[in-house]
């Protein structure tokens, strides 16, 4: 039997029994895909942004295209899983952007702006020239410049202005943390985390410990424990899956 027969086959045993193993089987035969549409996602991301991390949340991208796959449609699994592992891995960047995509995209144009005419210039730009370039009103000038402050990144070590007594003072001897977080809903969070780890297998606790609290790469703990890096990166997935699921439950149930 031709391997694409052997696959089809497969995906109708799978969409007849909903099989765990046959789940599985499928998503090992489909993770080349993720690492490809990882690795050409994360050339265009900053360097500090991990390959390892894009291929996880492209995985749990196709966990979901492979549960939700409808052979009916007659269309080719790879293109809707295609999309399902690139939209998963743009949210999850998205996720950890503190900015939105507009304050973003306005804070590049602005800086193009500032490039191209510092270069017809010759000089830095004044405020009504970039003002003129990018034909915004006072108004949305301002506007824009309380955008960007929220791009800025101080270090918290920097003296800030005096505080009065001539001296000046570092930016974290004035930081207040209004946050104030209920230490019971901390305390239940913690304990909720803990149990939801406790249920899953060795194997899972053992990648989760290696790749968040050493550091080793998805691709070294496969050499350390035999397994190959598409199968690290899959249970890795995996169990962030059920830990995620995990931990919604007690939220679903204190809400209710």
């Amino acid at each position: 039997m031709k391997k694409s027969d052997a696959l089809q086959a497969m995906w109708r045993e799978y969409k007849r029994t909903s099989s765990v193993t046959l789940r599985n089987r499928l998503v090992e035969a489909y993770l080349p895909l993720v690492d490809y549409l990882s690795e050409r996602i994360a050339e265009r991301l900053p360097r500090c942004v991990d390959v390892d991390e894009v291929r996880s949340a492209g995985v749990l991208g196709l966990m979901d295209a492979v549960e939700g796959f409808d052979l009916s449609r007659g269309i080719k699994f790879e293109t809707y899983c295609s999309l399902r592992v690139r939209g998963s891995i743009l949210d999850d960047l998205r996720a950890r952007d503190w900015v939105p995509r507009l304050v973003r995209s306005r804070a590049q144009k602005f800086a193009a702006a500032v490039r191209r005419l510092q270069a017809e210039l010759g000089r830095k730009p004044t405020p009504p020239e970039v003002m003129a370039d990018l034909k915004l009103e006072p108004e949305e000038f301002e506007e824009l410049q309380t955008d960007l402050a929220r791009l800025a990144i101080y270090s918290l070590s920097q003296s800030d202005e005096n505080d009065g007594d001539g001296s000046p003072s570092p930016r974290f001897s004035s930081l207040v943390d209004r946050r104030n977080p209920d230490p019971v809903h901390i305390l239940h969070l913690q304990e909720s985390c803990s149990s939801a780890l406790r249920r899953l297998d060795a194997k899972e606790r053992e990648i989760l410990s290696l790749y968040y609290f050493e550091g080793i790469t998805m691709k070294e703990i496969g050499r350390k424990m035999g397994l190959s890096e598409s199968r690290v990166c899959q249970i890795h997935g995996e169990a962030l899956s059920r830990l995620r699921r995990e931990m919604a439950a007690p939220r679903a149930v204190a809400q209710a």
